[in-house]
């Protein structure tokens, strides 16, 4: 449901979450995303996404937390020393969230510019257009949707 088409071509569900892993492109949520177990009739991989199902308290989810942290850090070399925002280095609980923080898009305004060829002000202008109100306007935060962005910085979108 709520699939983006434009021009008869699907780009995807504003419901559900893609990994984007380019550095032109927004980054949402973690996603563990498993394109070997599982395929239709023909033999062609299916893409399933699991949640990490790792306890908060574990050492292992420590770990993991710590290098994404690195990781997100070494690409925005601008931001170190700034927090990261939870978002950008967690899953969520579905691990298919289609939305991020307004902190965590934000915190990616400089390497989007940067890799899009565009100024700061024009990838803000983009992620205020793509940000969501509040659940029935009070309930939770507002966020942002990730494939709406990346498909505006790619000038699909308007």
């Amino acid at each position: 449901g709520s699939l983006i088409e434009v021009d008869g071509k699907l780009y995807g569900s504003e419901l559900l979450g893609q990994q984007f892993t380019g550095e032109s492109y927004m980054w949402g949520g973690i996603m563990q995303i498993d394109t070997t177990t599982y395929k239709d009739s023909e033999g062609n991989a299916l893409m399933y996404a699991y949640p990490a199902n790792l306890s908060p308290a574990s050492n292992q989810y420590e770990l993991l937390i710590a290098e994404r942290i690195v990781n997100i850090q070494e690409t925005h070399p601008k931001k170190v020393g700034q927090p990261v925002p939870v978002d950008l280095v967690t899953s969520s609980g579905s691990g298919l969230d289609p939305s991020i923080s307004v902190a965590a898009a934000m915190y990616q305004v400089e390497r989007l510019a940067e890799n899009n060829k565009l100024s700061t002000e024009e990838v803000e202008n983009i992620i205020y257009e793509c940000t969501e109100s509040k659940f029935m306007g009070i309930f939770g935060e507002e966020t942002v949707n990730v494939l709406k962005v990346n498909l505006m910085l790619e000038g699909i979108l308007k």
